[in-house]
């Protein structure tokens, strides 16, 4: 049976020889003292009782032999332990190569330069562990050709000549700003040879003129006034200019919805008289009984020219005429003519 003390044993400074430490299976967890001194032969080590305050507790039960138990080697890594000295080895891998007092990375033969200039690029080749196993370079052109409807073509050299766009004389003109090129038309061009316009040509403005001998136009119909809405109130015609004398005119005149043109009057001093161009008016007339037969030719005027003729002849006849208002004619006969055999020919004169 153990003896039990109740009071400390000094030693006076002698060896406490061939001594063994109290074994316990596990840490002991009641009757805590520091300084408390055991071996836990299940983790095999020499333990001691601290009552350091650690995070409001007591630090515990420690290892005499430290807090390291184990040295495991992690990745790239060989070697470990748990007891006694332990020597972990760096492995070498791809491009990476494990010396004796260093770690190198593999030679890929690369020289070390500058690659690339004005006229190369540099062209890098790289593995996937982000080593360059290959540079050089690759010539690029600094020429560029450029060619043109008409001349030669001629050749630009990049970073040394300049390019530049040139207009023709009030034709096309160029403008560069901000890293753009503009070509345009000028205000006022002036097309010196021949223009065709394949699509349809639109022209706004006041005056459009034609400076040219002959004017060739595959319309059957000229449409004038095209801008005309509504009411119409404007004349439309052609004027024929001549010269240091008065312009002679053929239009529609709107106020009087007719034609219209001017020529010289002859009669005594010549002058140029505007006409209406004459308009006309055929009828049959004749019911065999009838000897006085009104005829509405709605000309708008008593300044008309009536004849007539028989069908059945051809021959010119003649009866009493009366103008009787500006849009019908009385024609009288002796006997009346038989059905439709009398046609009337009215002419409206200016």
């Amino acid at each position: 049976m153990a003896l039990s003390y109740l009071t400390d044993i000094n030693l006076n400074k002698n060896e406490l020889q061939n001594a063994v430490i109290q074994k316990v299976a596990s840490d002991p967890t009641s009757g805590l003292t520091e300084g408390w001194i055991i071996y836990n032969t299940t983790d095999d080590a020499l333990k001691v009782y601290s009552a350091k305050q650690i995070s409001g507790s007591d630090e515990g039960w420690i290892s005499i032999a430290g807090d390291i138990t184990a040295i495991t080697a992690g990745t790239g890594l060989t070697g470990g332990g748990a007891v006694g000295d332990v020597t972990l080895n760096v492995i070498g891998g791809t491009g990476i190569t494990a010396n004796a007092n260093d770690i190198a990375i593999t030679n890929t033969g690369v020289t070390g330069a500058s690659y690339g200039s004005s006229t190369a690029i540099p062209v890098i080749t790289v593995n996937d562990q982000g080593q360059i196993t290959a540079a050089s370079t690759a010539t690029i052109s600094t020429d560029l050709t450029i060619a043109a409807d008409s001349g030669a073509n001629d050749d630009v050299t990049l970073g040394t000549d300049t390019l530049t766009f040139s207009g023709t004389a009030n034709e096309i003109e160029t403008a560069v700003s901000n890293n753009e090129i503009t070509i345009g038309l000028v205000t006022n061009p002036t097309v010196s040879g021949n223009l065709i316009v394949s699509g349809n040509l639109t022209v706004s403005g006041t005056t459009t003129t034609v400076n040219s001998n002959t004017v060739n136009i595959g319309d059957n119909i000229i449409v004038l006034n095209s801008d005309e809405t509504g009411t119409p109130s404007q004349n439309a015609g052609i004027e024929v200019e001549r010269g240091n004398t008065t312009n002679a005119i053929l239009q529609w005149n709107e106020t009087d919805d007719d034609w219209e043109f001017q020529a010289y009057n002859h009669a005594g001093t010549p002058a140029l008289t505007t006409y209406k161009i004459p308009t006309t008016f055929v009828a049959a007339i004749g019911d065999g009984s009838a000897t006085s037969i009104a005829v509405a030719h709605n000309l708008g005027s008593k300044n008309v020219i009536v004849q007539l003729f028989h069908v059945d002849t051809d021959e010119t006849v003649y009866a009493d005429v009366v103008r009787t208002n500006a849009n019908t004619v009385t024609v009288s006969f002796t006997a009346a003519p038989a059905a439709s055999k009398i046609k009337v020919l009215i002419s409206k004169v200016g």
